[in-house]
């Protein structure tokens, strides 16, 4: 009895020694965090970390988690999967081409249709794929107009939530069912072949309604200074290039969104089946519907959702992730697809899933309007609940870019211990700095964090430092934990 007494209390004595060791570890990782968000430029009330521990669920660290906050474009983290939970990472989007009236041989007596089902990457090469399938189909000639098809998507071209006035920048991008090149226009400016030349310009894609105004010149060195703007006049739109670029240059390359989206579209659909040596007899036109006694020639499939993604997070693409909203409505509760559907089914994903959503507000899908609030909670409920999901977790995973490897955030965590140990989406707005992900340690623990740093001071560089910081700390010292 005595021999199993002192087995006892040695055993006690053990449990508690580890014990200490625990607290010690769980005490350290706190304390490093909490050094590391005293820095004085982040604003206290609206600094917000969580962490967990996956797949366990363990609360590992917590500070303002609850508190809804700006999460940028860390919001595309919960578009990403929300999008997987309701269409599955094999869904593709579908383009379908369909013809009125009677086919002869080589000709359509009637008028070819595009039906655009929200595909955010119809890109040129794309384009001429598809051309050469119509072509290959043993068409030739349509005597008839060329007309797309709209109405799987409501006619606004943006979020409602996104106000104030529009540039014509790429983030910037018009939406519609049927987008050509992420309604992009690539202008693409090379230095002439001696000093004083004109510059040499290329539209890419390049419909007969875009002209080109070129007045900037070759210079012998110096730097690229160039100006490229769009703007609409008498049915046409004109590019207009100024400024001047080094002989030394190889090639500079600027991208304007387009303001009418459906009719960019329809005229580079018309320019592409045209050079494929497929003959137009009539006019290009934008419609809301498709006759239903048109026949379908050839339906165009998308890459699967799961690589679409990839993309949106990599590059962090806001074209894609309004795009999907909009889809997601009119897949889920049909058509015309709109921000307020797609939205309330998001929030609808995040309740399903026993999130708290008291004071959340979602008004996009990819986090660049500043109505958006979202607790580091919340996401990291997101992360953890898809870690976990054999059907959707690892496409949502490898849809995260691995933090100094590639992706728009290459070069953080360059030179890290933990470098290609994390993968996570990171989020700026002007005052605003998040980050969220997982981080995995030296001897494969996995944890899940998002961080948001709402009204700081520190800058681009000095927000990134201080998430690299808390990461850093997580991946080394979680394994103690």
């Amino acid at each position: 009895m005595a021999v199993f007494v002192r087995f006892c209390l040695k055993f006690i004595t053990f449990l508690l020694f580890i014990t200490h060791i625990q607290v010690q570890a769980n005490s350290l990782l706190a304390s490093t965090l909490d050094d590391i968000l005293s820095a004085k430029c982040l604003d206290k009330a609206q600094t917000a970390i969580s962490v967990v521990a996956v797949p366990s669920d363990e609360n590992i660290y917590a500070r303002n988690a609850f508190t809804p906050l700006l999460p940028a474009s860390v919001l595309k983290i919960v578009t990403t999967v929300a999008a997987l939970d309701y269409l599955g990472p094999e869904y593709r989007f579908k383009t379908e081409f369909l013809y009125t009236g009677q086919r002869s041989s080589e000709t359509i007596l009637g008028d070819l249709y595009i039906r655009g089902k929200g595909d955010p990457k119809l890109t040129p090469e794309k384009l001429w794929q598809i051309s050469m399938q119509i072509k290959g189909r043993g068409i030739n000639h349509i005597t008839g107009n060329l007309i797309i098809d709209t109405s799987f998507f409501d006619r606004q071209d943006r979020p409602p939530a996104w106000q104030g006035k529009r540039t014509q920048r790429a983030y910037d991008a018009g939406l519609s069912a049927l987008s050509v090149n992420f309604n992009t226009v690539a202008v693409h400016v090379y230095p002439g072949i001696s000093v004083g030349d004109d510059v040499a310009v290329w539209l890419e894609p390049w419909p007969d309604y875009l002209t080109l105004d070129v007045s900037a010149k070759t210079t012998a060195s110096g730097r690229t200074r160039l100006s490229v703007t769009r703007q609409s006049e008498s049915g046409s739109v004109k590019v207009s290039v100024k400024g001047k670029i080094p002989m030394s240059k190889n090639e500079a390359v600027f991208y304007r969104n387009i303001e009418d989206p459906p009719r960019y579209a329809v005229e580079t659909f018309f320019t592409f089946l045209r050079q494929a040596g497929v003959r137009i007899d009539g006019t290009t036109q934008v419609n809301r519907s498709t006759p239903s006694h048109a026949k379908l020639l050839y339906t165009h499939a998308s890459q699967p959702l799961a690589m679409v993604l990839k993309e949106l997070n990599t590059y962090s693409n806001n074209f894609i992730a309004e795009q999907l909203i909009k889809t997601l409505a009119a897949e889920i509760s049909g058509t015309p697809g709109s921000h307020a559907e797609g939205t309330r089914l998001v929030m609808n994903f995040l309740r399903k899933y026993g999130i708290d959503t008291r004071g959340m507000v979602i008004v996009d899908g990819s986090g660049l309007s500043r109505q958006n609030q979202l607790s580091t909670q919340a996401i990291v409920d997101v992360l953890s609940n898809a870690y976990i999901r054999f059907d959707i977790g690892p496409d949502f995973l490898a849809s995260l870019p691995v933090l100094g490897a590639d992706g728009a955030a290459k070069k953080r965590f360059l030179h890290s211990p933990a470098r290609a140990q994390i993968r996570a989406k990171t989020g700026t707005l002007n005052g605003v700095s998040t980050l969220a992900g997982y981080v995995s340690t030296q001897t494969g623990r996995v944890y899940a964090y998002a961080i948001f740093l709402n009204n700081n001071r520190c800058g681009h560089r000095g927000a990134d430092n201080i998430e690299n910081k808390l990461v850093n700390t997580i991946y080394t010292l979680g394994d103690s934990y």
